[in-house]
Protein backbone atom coordinates (compact mmCIF):
# COMPACT_ATOMS: atom_id res chain seq x y z
CA UNK A 1 0.00 0.00 0.00
CA UNK A 2 1.33 3.27 -1.30
CA UNK A 3 2.49 5.96 1.35
CA UNK A 4 -0.36 9.16 1.73
CA UNK A 5 -0.20 12.48 3.36
CA UNK A 6 -1.96 12.81 6.67
CA UNK A 7 -3.90 15.79 5.01
CA UNK A 8 -4.93 12.83 2.41
CA UNK A 9 -5.77 10.45 5.19
CA UNK A 10 -8.18 13.34 6.67
CA UNK A 11 -9.95 13.61 3.64
CA UNK A 12 -10.34 9.95 2.96
CA UNK A 13 -11.74 9.63 6.65
CA UNK A 14 -13.90 12.57 6.20
CA UNK A 15 -15.51 11.15 2.87
CA UNK A 16 -15.79 7.86 4.65
CA UNK A 17 -17.64 9.33 7.77
CA UNK A 18 -20.01 11.16 5.41
CA UNK A 19 -20.46 9.44 2.38
CA UNK A 20 -23.83 6.89 1.88
CA UNK A 21 -22.19 4.28 -0.30
CA UNK A 22 -25.53 4.87 -2.99
CA UNK A 23 -24.94 8.68 -3.05
CA UNK A 24 -21.62 9.53 -2.47
CA UNK A 25 -20.41 12.80 -0.71
CA UNK A 26 -20.53 16.29 -1.79
CA UNK A 27 -17.57 18.47 -1.79
CA UNK A 28 -18.75 21.48 -0.21
CA UNK A 29 -20.03 18.56 2.94
CA UNK A 30 -15.86 17.47 2.84
CA UNK A 31 -15.04 20.95 2.92
CA UNK A 32 -17.29 21.90 6.04
CA UNK A 33 -16.12 18.64 8.18
CA UNK A 34 -12.37 20.02 7.33
CA UNK A 35 -12.27 23.39 7.78
CA UNK A 36 -10.98 23.95 4.10
CA UNK A 37 -12.33 25.59 0.57
CA UNK A 38 -13.97 23.61 -1.74
CA UNK A 39 -10.80 24.14 -3.80
CA UNK A 40 -8.41 22.55 -1.35
CA UNK A 41 -11.38 19.37 -1.32
CA UNK A 42 -10.94 19.96 -5.31
CA UNK A 43 -7.07 18.98 -5.11
CA UNK A 44 -7.19 16.71 -2.49
CA UNK A 45 -9.95 14.16 -4.45
CA UNK A 46 -7.68 14.88 -7.98
CA UNK A 47 -4.70 13.00 -5.75
CA UNK A 48 -7.26 10.24 -4.12
CA UNK A 49 -8.65 9.68 -7.69
CA UNK A 50 -5.01 9.36 -9.16
CA UNK A 51 -3.99 6.62 -6.44
CA UNK A 52 -7.38 5.08 -7.01
CA UNK A 53 -8.89 5.29 -4.20
CA UNK A 54 -11.79 7.68 -4.69
CA UNK A 55 -13.89 7.90 -8.35
CA UNK A 56 -15.81 11.59 -9.06
CA UNK A 57 -17.69 12.30 -11.85
CA UNK A 58 -17.70 16.18 -13.09
CA UNK A 59 -19.32 18.39 -10.55
CA UNK A 60 -20.79 15.40 -8.96
CA UNK A 61 -20.34 13.31 -5.70
CA UNK A 62 -17.09 11.52 -4.43
CA UNK A 63 -17.14 7.65 -3.94
CA UNK A 64 -14.35 5.60 -2.08
CA UNK A 65 -13.55 2.94 -4.06
CA UNK A 66 -12.99 -0.74 -3.12
CA UNK A 67 -9.35 0.03 -1.96
CA UNK A 68 -10.45 3.48 -0.70
CA UNK A 69 -12.99 2.05 1.39
CA UNK A 70 -10.37 -0.83 3.47
CA UNK A 71 -7.41 2.22 3.63
CA UNK A 72 -10.12 4.56 5.42
CA UNK A 73 -11.32 2.17 7.53
CA UNK A 74 -7.94 1.49 8.77
CA UNK A 75 -7.23 5.17 9.16
CA UNK A 76 -10.59 5.89 11.44
CA UNK A 77 -9.89 2.33 13.45
CA UNK A 78 -6.61 3.46 14.58
CA UNK A 79 -7.88 6.85 15.09
CA UNK A 80 -10.82 5.43 17.59
CA UNK A 81 -8.04 2.88 18.83
CA UNK A 82 -6.01 6.02 19.99
CA UNK A 83 -8.88 8.25 21.22
CA UNK A 84 -10.15 5.19 22.98
CA UNK A 85 -6.59 4.57 25.12
CA UNK A 86 -6.49 8.71 25.32
CA UNK A 87 -9.59 9.03 27.16
CA UNK A 88 -10.08 5.23 28.95
CA UNK A 89 -6.15 4.92 29.97
CA UNK A 90 -4.89 7.78 30.38
CA UNK A 91 -8.22 9.96 31.40
CA UNK A 92 -8.26 12.85 28.88
CA UNK A 93 -11.02 14.58 28.04
CA UNK A 94 -12.98 13.78 25.09
CA UNK A 95 -12.38 16.75 23.10
CA UNK A 96 -8.68 16.78 23.37
CA UNK A 97 -8.73 13.36 22.99
CA UNK A 98 -9.93 13.72 19.03
CA UNK A 99 -7.68 16.62 18.38
CA UNK A 100 -4.51 14.25 19.86
CA UNK A 101 -5.77 11.15 17.92
CA UNK A 102 -6.01 13.14 14.86
CA UNK A 103 -2.76 14.14 15.05
CA UNK A 104 -0.78 10.62 16.69
CA UNK A 105 -2.73 8.25 13.93
CA UNK A 106 -0.61 10.02 10.79
CA UNK A 107 2.74 9.07 12.56
CA UNK A 108 1.98 6.21 14.96
CA UNK A 109 4.56 3.05 13.90
CA UNK A 110 2.68 -0.06 12.99
CA UNK A 111 3.99 -1.42 16.40
CA UNK A 112 2.90 0.86 18.89
CA UNK A 113 -0.69 0.94 17.65
CA UNK A 114 -0.29 -2.95 17.80
CA UNK A 115 1.14 -2.94 21.39
CA UNK A 116 -1.44 -0.21 22.55
CA UNK A 117 -4.12 -2.14 21.35
CA UNK A 118 -3.04 -5.26 23.20
CA UNK A 119 -2.64 -3.23 26.24
CA UNK A 120 -6.36 -2.00 25.94
CA UNK A 121 -7.50 -5.16 25.73
CA UNK A 122 -5.63 -6.83 28.11
CA UNK A 123 -7.28 -4.23 30.62
CA UNK A 124 -10.45 -4.49 29.24
CA UNK A 125 -10.19 -8.42 30.01
CA UNK A 126 -10.11 -8.01 33.60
Amino acid sequence: MKKISPSLEDYLEAVLKLADAANGVRTTDIATELGVSKASVNQAIGLLSERGLVTQERYGPVYLTSSGRLRAHAIYRRHQAIKAFLITILGVDENTAEEDACSIEHVISKETMARMVEYMEKGMDT
